[in-house]
Formats: structure tokens, C-alpha cells, sequence
């Protein structure tokens, strides 16, 4: 685990009903977060909350967040098999005491 000093991160809560969906995941895909690699999605803390989503590089041009947002719904539904989220759940965060999970966690 590592700390993220101060960085913008897009993603969602993980509510009882993902994490589920997480947890029984469509076999190939944990490749989209459990594995550390850039495309890959993260599990991070804020607080007691977790959530999942993806980091964004310093200087992300802001013409481009509509595409993370989509990026991330689609992978999450990609993992869950279809597990609906909404569109305004996907929320930008920031926050210095946000942790990475370990892959796998």
C-alpha cells in the first residue's frame, strides 16, 4: 500500500452490491483490477469508504473526464456482468489520505 499525496481520482463508492459483484467477478476479468498495470482499475480508501476507479495524471486535460467516466462505468459493468451503474455515480474525488489497495484487495 502507498499513499497518494493530494491526487484526483474518478471512480465509485463500492456499495454491498458491487463488491459482491466484485467478489464473483466474470471469470478473465479481474485483469482489470486486480492486476497493476496503468489500464488497470484501482481499489483505494478514502476514510472507511472504498472505492473503485482510476487515477488521473497531473495535467489531465478536463476536455477528456466524460471518457474516464465512461471508461470506468464500462469496465465495472464489464467485471459485475451488468451491474447497472449510473451515470452521475461516477465522481471525481480528491483526497491526500486516499490509499491504493493492494491488487487483489
Amino acid at each position: 500500500m502507498y499513499d497518494i499525496d493530494k491526487r484526483l481520482f474518478v471512480g465509485i463508492k463500492i456499495s454491498t452490491t458491487l463488491q459482491r459483484g466484485l467478489d464473483n467477478c466474470a471469470r478473465g476479468t479481474e485483469r482489470y483490477f486486480k492486476e497493476d498495470r496503468p489500464e488497470a482499475l484501482e481499489i483505494v480508501t478514502f476514510g472507511e469508504e472504498k472505492f473503485i476507479g482510476r487515477f488521473l495524471l497531473d495535467g489531465f486535460p478536463v476536455s477528456d473526464i466524460d471518457n474516464v467516466s465512461r471508461n470506468v462505468r464500462s469496465i465495472i459493468t464489464l467485471i459485475t456482468r451488468g451491474h447497472r451503474i449510473a451515470e452521475d455515480s461516477i465522481r471525481i474525488y480528491a483526497d491526500s489520505s486516499a490509499h491504493a489497495a493492494r491488487p487483489g484487495a
